[in-house]
């Protein structure tokens, strides 16, 4: 009976042994899952993002590229604060990693279509550690599926393209457009072919005619013309530089130069002068007196030329009345007529009439 109950307790032992043993490994087995330490002390770190981006618990948690914990938690808020805390991550840090207050966390993947993960970024961080329970806000990074609808529209792009070349491909091969004639038409070939034989027969002219282009480029008296004529112009320069000449007194000699220096600084002078109102030119300008004199004038004879318009005063019936031309053209008619009958008879004006008493 003693021995029964000896292998029942020594069972018993195994089991409690077995079981225990089951449960350090189960729990070494999610702490090795979530990427920690069994026996390193960890601290927890609120994230907040304004969209989770795919991310789920057990996500590895990044600092400079280097594992350093999980996910522990993913929740969206019922009621966040703002836009960009709409999603609370709950991080598992190991201890021994400072995180700065201000460091930069976001979201990012392994690779291009891999799993989310944390990155924390401390480069330019200059803030005191984060405390256990400590808060940062995420920043949004690319989310995969922005890429993915990027690529997407990029793709639908490449594709219209293609279409827009095989149609503009299609549209050369029968013959349409200036370029689909150029490459189809045959006479468009044909015709370049007889300009280029007439490119050569010109050609050849030029180099074995009698014409003007063969004389300009076999006949050496238009070399020695030109040749004659840079000389010239060679000389004319070099005189100029000299100081022969009109045009090289105009290039070298100073005194015209202080000449004109001198004529400019007169001119300077007397604008100077007008502009300060000397002179009659200056006031003429510049004095409001001689302008109101000139407006009053102006408008008086504007007053007087409407007058002399409406026939008003001696000059405007002078103008405008036409019995004085009348009366003049009646009066030359008759001196006319005086005239005519001084020829015919002149007696008859000069008798002279004289008595005595």
């Amino acid at each position: 009976m003693a021995k029964r109950q000896s292998i029942a307790w020594a069972e018993l032992r195994v089991g409690m042994l077995v079981i225990a043993a089951f449960g350090l490994l189960v729990v070494a087995i999610i702490f090795m899952s979530e990427g920690l330490d069994l026996f390193q002390p960890t601290k927890t770190i609120t994230a907040y993002f304004s969209s989770a981006s795919g991310m789920k618990r057990g996500a590895d948690v990044r600092l400079e590229g280097v594992t350093i914990g999980t996910v522990r938690n993913v929740q969206v808020e019922t009621n966040p604060t703002s836009p960009e805390q709409s999603v609370v991550l709950e991080l598992s840090i190991d201890d021994r990693y400072s995180i700065p207050t201000d460091a930069v966390l976001s979201i990012g993947t392994i690779g291009l279509l891999g799993d989310s993960v944390v990155e924390i970024s401390r480069a330019d961080a200059v803030g005191p550690p984060l405390a256990d329970g400590g808060e940062l806000q995420g920043e949004s990074g690319g989310d995969i599926q922005a890429i993915i609808q990027e690529t997407n529209d990029f793709m639908a792009n490449l594709e219209l393209l293609s279409e827009q070349v095989n149609e503009i491909t299609a549209r050369i091969e029968r013959g349409e457009g200036t370029l689909g004639l150029l490459l189809t038409d045959e006479s468009i070939f044909e015709n370049m072919d007889a300009a280029m034989n007439e490119i050569r027969l010109l050609v050849e002219n030029a180099r074995t005619g009698d014409g003007t282009i063969q004389r300009f480029m076999n006949d050496t008296e238009v070399y020695d013309s030109a040749n004659d004529l840079v000389a010239r112009l060679e000389a004319l320069v070099e005189g100029v530089e000299n100081g022969e000449g009109t045009l090289g007194l105009l290039m070298n000699d100073r005194s015209i130069y202080e000449r004109m220096d001198n004529l400019l600084a007169s001119a300077e002078g007397i604008v100077d002068r007008v502009d300060r109102g000397e002179g009659t030119l200056g006031l003429i300008l510049n004095d409001d007196t001689m302008y109101d004199n000139i407006n009053q004038a102006a408008s008086e004879i504007s007053t007087m030329v409407s007058s002399v318009s409406n026939s008003e005063g001696t000059a405007g019936k002078l103008i405008n009345d036409p019995s004085l031309y009348d009366n003049f053209n009646q009066t030359a008619s008759e001196l006319l007529k005086l005239m005519y009958d001084f020829r015919e008879d002149p007696g008859k004006f000069l008798t002279i009439n004289f008595r005595l008493f």
